[in-house]
């Protein structure tokens, strides 16, 4: 007779016990914990370079900050120069002088004026 205990699946066949997992289980358990971490270490990675705080977008706002900084300085230097000549202007008359005779064409009584234009 058989055995209450024991589970025999056909004539021949050896006893399986009820708490063992059958082999396939065991291999899609192990996948899963193979998978899982993996997928998630890819997200990461993926996350940390393409993200809206990865690599490539710090890449980009850092070369958008230099490119304002080196504008700025250009614009630094061009206020410098412009406050220099205004200072120029208001301290020596020969220059306010020359700088309306540049900008607006005005000159003394008497005065040539010479224009040189541009060709195109």
């Amino acid at each position: 007779m058989d055995d209450p205990g024991s589970e025999t699946s056909g004539s021949g066949s050896l006893p399986m016990s009820s708490g063992e997992p059958p082999l396939r289980t065991t291999f899609a358990h192990r996948l899963v914990l193979a998978v899982v971490p993996a997928a998630i270490l890819v997200v990461i990675a993926a996350s940390a370079i393409w993200g809206d705080s990865g690599l490539l977008v710090r890449y980009e706002l850092t070369t958008r900050l230099q490119q304002a900084n080196a504008q700025f300085a250009d614009l630094d230097r061009e206020n410098q120069r412009i406050v220099h000549e205004l200072v120029s202007m208001e301290q020596d008359p020969v220059v306010l002088e020359r700088v309306v005779a540049e900008e607006l064409g005005w000159a003394r009584d008497g005065a040539v004026v010479y224009r040189f234009e541009d060709p195109r």
